[in-house]
């Protein structure tokens, strides 16, 4: 969808709206504004400016042309009442100290988080190695008991009146590639649903909304068994499990290592910026930059 094209509207319903906000601000401050070279004016307020280009910018996309007018109108209108207000605060609060802490202190952590990015990125740009992971893992092994059940494998849903049912009951139980392409097929031939998960963990629970109601919970049945075939009225479920972590045992390697990954990360950078601001502080102590006022003599 194209971006309306706004290169018009009327500024008439407007012009009283701003003279009344006007009159009953405080007596301006005439100034030579600078205008942005390449941008186009709409209005201006004491050194405040508002463009035609940034107006554009915020256009809903969709709107008819009085749609965007009306809309440009609303944001100017909008724009000029919160430049009124912020400059009639500048001139009703002269003692701006606070403020001015305030806003120093929250520049210079902007200022400080940035740098922290920049320094991290650059030392930590490669991936956590999975030797490094593996030994976290037989390291911390209390960290990683599952709170729920895990399983990998492979969920079919088809019409309960799909052709040639044995031959998928044949197949769903089998993980070579020339079965995965044939199961494939036959899904899309017959408008069920597929899902491979041989290669990413699922909760049983995920599992459990897709079946039809149960007359035992799943996680009991896996106890026994590995593959299933449930039907309503409507459709069959066909389920081959291949890997099953219980609730209460070691979380698979496999699946915990992204959070391993993370907590790696994590206690990484934390370390790497301690060691940074330590060393900052013991080379500015040797060069005598930090001065203790207490220590000196009167």
């Amino acid at each position: 969808m194209k971006r309306t094209q706004f290169c018009h509207f009327s500024l008439t319903g407007l012009l009283p709206v701003l003279l009344i906000l006007l009159l009953v601000s405080c007596k301006w401050n005439k100034s030579v504004t600078e205008y942005v070279q390449g941008k186009t004016p709409i209005v201006e307020i004491n050194g405040d400016v508002l463009y035609l280009e940034d107006i554009k910018k915020v256009i809903p996309l969709g709107l008819s042309e009085s749609d965007s007018a009306m809309f440009a109108e609303r944001y100017i209108k909008n724009w000029a009442q919160d430049a009124l207000f912020y400059q009639n605060a500048i001139r009703n609060i002269p003692d701006t100290k606070d403020i001015d802490r305030l806003v120093e202190n929250y520049r210079r952590s902007l200022f400080e988080h940035e740098f922290q990015r920049r320094l991290i990125e650059q030392k930590f740009s490669a991936e956590t190695s999975q030797e490094e992971i593996e030994r976290f893992y037989k390291e911390n092994e209390g960290l990683f008991v599952l709170d729920e059940s895990l399983v990998k494998g492979l969920f079919l849903k088809i019409p309960i009146k799909s052709h040639d049912l044995s031959d998928i009951r044949k197949l769903y139980t089998r993980q070579d590639d020339e079965s995965f392409e044939e199961i494939e097929k036959y899904s899309i031939r017959n408008a069920g649903r597929c899902d491979f998960f041989y290669d990413n963990w699922r909760t049983v629970a995920e599992l459990e909304v897709l079946l039809p109601v149960l007359d035992k919970p799943l996680e009991s049945l896996l106890k026994d068994k590995r593959n299933f075939e449930f039907k309503d009225e409507e459709s069959i479920y066909l389920l081959n499990i291949s890997e099953y972590a219980p609730k209460g045992g070691l979380d698979p390697l496999d699946h915990a290592s992204v959070r391993i990954r993370g907590l790696l990360s994590n206690s990484n950078e934390v370390a790497y910026m301690r060691k940074i601001k330590e060393d900052l502080y013991e080379a500015a102590l040797e060069k005598g930059r930090i001065i203790f006022h207490q220590n000196r003599k009167k």
